[in-house]
């Protein structure tokens, strides 16, 4: 009797927790889904906040904590002022940072570090770009060193050489290696479940164009 009852407890322990993680990538699915979508700040706003309440509900996952950044970082790109392009950036880096306790040493992470670090320096590059320049790099560097497949680790690499002076050792010569080898990583990259990062890839093939013009 003591024996069945311990098994039918473990039954219901993992029904549960089999439902719970289901309904957990089922919003996470939903969320997602809204924030490629998004078109206005509004709409990428509501992601953000949605994401944040997936977070705050399930505290040891690290991907709804990403989105939220990603979705502020996205923010600051669509704000005219300098000082809410800064105030987004603020909340990208708080949650990032939220994301990098929970699982520390994760590319992906690192490759959103460096994505933010950008964002941050296109607000003003001309007296940001000394600050930040070396940082960002090495943020890119780090992802690569954790996950050699990690595609995004390239690309933004590319973009951020693309984006620099020639005469700072950037320029698109330098940039097109970085992207040839993100969109040969996207080709065979593989996704460890639905809701794992999976953006980049357009805008790579948009990027090696302006690499061989």
């Amino acid at each position: 009797m003591k024996k069945l009852l311990i098994i039918w407890l473990l039954i219901f322990t993992f029904n549960l927790l089999f439902g719970q993680n289901e309904k957990y990538i089922e919003l996470m699915e939903e969320t997602i889904f809204l924030m490629d979508t998004a078109e206005t700040k509004n709409t990428l706003q509501q992601a953000a906040n949605q994401f944040e309440r997936i977070g705050n509900k399930k505290q040891n996952e690290w991907l709804p904590y990403y989105y939220t950044a990603y979705c502020y970082t996205q923010l600051s790109h669509k704000e005219k002022t300098d000082k809410k392009k800064d105030l987004y950036v603020d909340k990208a880096e708080e949650f990032i940072g939220i994301a990098d306790k929970i699982n520390p040493e994760n590319s992906e992470i690192y490759v959103m570090k460096g994505f933010i670090l950008q964002a941050r320096m296109n607000i003003d590059p001309m007296i940001r770009g000394m600050k930040y320049n070396s940082k960002c790099l090495k943020m890119f560097e780090k992802a690569r060193e954790l996950d050699p497949d990690n595609p995004r680790s390239y690309l933004w690499h590319g973009v951020n050489l693309y984006n620099t002076p020639s005469f700072f050792g950037g320029g698109k010569d330098k940039a097109l290696p970085l992207i040839e080898k993100a969109i040969e990583k996207f080709n065979v990259f593989h996704l460890q479940s639905p809701i794992f990062p999976n953006w980049g890839n357009e805008y790579a093939e948009k990027m090696i164009i302006k690499c061989k013009k």
